[in-house]
């Protein structure tokens, strides 16, 4: 295609499954998971500047491996369950506008959950999470290019695309670890398929943006955390992506994101996303 990819107006929002695989390991500890997410996506606005109003809800979510930690995930991610998202001219996540809806949730369900883990958590932590979700821009550092909206609003639209000029891109997964972020410099090509499938397919490969990221924050962090000021810190970073969209209307039909960040010895966090149409 030559004009720019655009996001066409739906008659009824869609419904998708997010399949995520995680891997996580820090020294000797060691995680693993996989998450099942059930969510609607509602074209609320296309605005004449080309920007998205866009309504995402999570339905239902489940790990297999259920933990204290994947149930206090839970607890506190009703917050944010249903957002009303504004993009950037790209489709990505730029701000939420019902930040008051969040405030009354985290209200009515603060109590319960500060008593739940009272005995783990100190009530300093959900003063902390609720103060969090006012702050200007916070909870979009939280939630931009990770997880479902990741997927979702990964940032694709606005170019024209064509097999003979793959596009080049900046990302950045802010607060990746702790306050770390993990910057990538990212190129996008226009894969072939077949005129009756009606489809876009579109690749992405990524590799760690070295000139962009803080390595001395991170050497810091995790020689604090380690307890060893001349340990070796270096990162490694890729990630490749996959996104099938209906030709006629822009709208994601699957996709699948890998992404894979590591310092060698210390620390290894390894993400598949596989997301489907539901309905």
């Amino acid at each position: 295609m030559s004009v720019p990819l655009a996001l066409g107006a739906l008659a009824a929002p869609r419904t998708y499954k997010l399949t995520t695989t995680s891997h996580m390991r820090m020294n000797a500890a060691e995680e693993r998971n996989v998450y099942h997410t059930v969510a609607r996506q509602t074209l609320l606005a296309r605005k004449p500047n080309n920007t998205y109003r866009l309504k995402i809800e999570v339905l239902s979510f489940e790990a297999e491996n259920p933990s204290f930690f994947t149930a206090l995930a839970a607890d506190l991610n009703q917050v944010s369950n249903s957002l009303v998202v504004q993009t950037d001219i790209y489709g990505r996540l730029e701000q939420i506008e019902n930040k008051a809806d969040m405030l009354k949730t985290w209200q009515r369900i603060r109590s319960g959950v500060v008593k739940k883990y009272e005995k783990l958590y100190p009530k300093a932590f959900f003063d902390a999470f609720g103060q969090n979700i006012q702050v200007a821009g916070l909870f979009e550092k939280t939630l931009r290019h990770k997880g479902l909206h990741g997927v979702l609003l990964p940032g694709i639209y606005g170019y024209g695309y064509s097999a003979e000029a793959p596009v080049t891109g900046r990302r950045v997964l802010e607060q990746f670890i702790n306050q770390v972020d993990l910057p990538l410099l990212t190129t996008t090509t226009l894969q072939p398929t077949e005129p009756a499938d009606n489809v876009l397919r579109l690749k992405v490969a990524g590799t760690l943006n070295e000139e962009a990221f803080r390595d001395d924050d991170l050497r810091r962090l995790l020689r604090t955390m380690a307890d060893n000021p001349l340990l070796k810190v270096s990162m490694n970073a890729t990630c490749q992506e996959r996104y099938d969209l209906e030709a006629a209307t822009g709208w994601l039909i699957r996709a699948e994101q890998r992404l894979s960040a590591e310092v060698p010895g210390i620390y290894q966090n390894e993400v598949h996303h596989h997301i489907e149409t539901v309905s």
